[in-house]
């Protein structure tokens, strides 16, 4: 693959505009499009060549990029009124961002291979669009390392790659990552708001926990805007990771395996989105136990 490339990114949101800066700051041509007129325009800001029509965004790429919300957005789109899949010729490359159900990735890959040649592959980055703009993130790959020629794409927004195999494998180690993080959140805010209950200085309590056998990288990224209540603006939404703990239980269930620490979090994490908080940063989790609600 070139080391310099003409990438299009369908969606254009806060993952979106991450990878888009990433990739221009290494030299790629990057052109995009998303429905939300804000997103357009701040991709406008960092110089991202933003179109109004998927055809003119995947008509010269090389390499297309896709960061939506849910599998239902990435059918429409490529099978929709904008029929995306009909742009793509053999060969064509989607590296698809979006934390989707597995089983739908599998049977859009198997079709759009099966009907126009092209490869989907699900790349889920872990990590915040902090991350992924500082390079920081990981991306968990559905596809066979020895076939992945587009890595050093990744690595322009991914400090670690890691290959599932086949399509869907990504989005289902995801699922297991954004499990783990969500329940670090979640503990942390339940400590924090004990701490807050008990009087202490939460600076301090959370100082202790860093500085011992409880630590998590959660403590960093959001333990001060928990402290602050500062949930704007967001790295990553409330809202999405409710997405996501939903697919995660469903995911579960399908396997036949017992989650119950996530069946608690989708009670309070929804509960806190349907207050209004789904555009915060997902820190805002804290607003369960300290009293912030909305």
């Amino acid at each position: 693959m070139e080391s310099r490339m003409n990438v299009g990114i369908v969606g254009l949101g806060l993952l979106g505009r991450a990878l888009a800066g990433r990739l221009l700051a290494e030299g790629h041509r990057v052109s995009g499009c998303d429905i939300a007129e804000a997103a357009r325009e701040e991709a406008l800001r960092i110089g991202v060549a933003v179109h109004a029509d998927v055809r003119t965004v995947t008509g010269d790429a090389d390499v297309v990029l896709l960061s939506l919300l849910t599998s239902e957005d990435r059918r429409a789109l490529l099978w929709g009124e904008q029929h995306m899949a009909g742009t793509l010729g053999a060969g064509a490359l989607v590296l698809d961002t979006t934390t989707a159900r597995p089983e739908d990735t599998e049977a859009d890959a198997k079709r759009l291979i099966g009907e126009r040649g092209a490869r989907l592959i699900d790349v889920c980055v872990v990590g915040s669009s902090e991350e992924a703009s500082c390079g920081k993130a990981l991306a968990l790959v559905g596809d066979s390392e020895d076939q992945a020629d587009y890595r050093p794409l990744l690595a322009a927004f991914t400090r670690s790659q890691y290959f599932f195999g086949a399509p869907g494998r990504g989005n289902r180690a995801k699922l297991i990552v954004n499990l783990v993080l969500g329940l670090h959140r979640l503990v942390l805010a339940e400590a924090l708001g004990l701490a807050r209950k008990e009087g202490f200085d939460l600076a301090q309590i959370l100082d202790v926990l860093k500085d011992g056998g409880a630590y998590s990288t959660v403590m960093d990224t959001k333990g001060p805007k928990m402290l602050s209540g500062t949930y704007e603006p967001p790295a990553a939404r409330l809202d999405q990771h409710a997405k996501d703990v939903g697919l995660i239980i469903e995911h579960a269930r399908r396997m036949g395996a017992r989650v119950p620490l996530s069946e608690v979090h989708r009670v309070i994490i929804d509960d806190l989105v349907a207050e209004g908080c789904g555009a915060l940063d997902n820190a805002a989790i804290f607003k369960a136990f300290s009293g912030g609600a909305v």
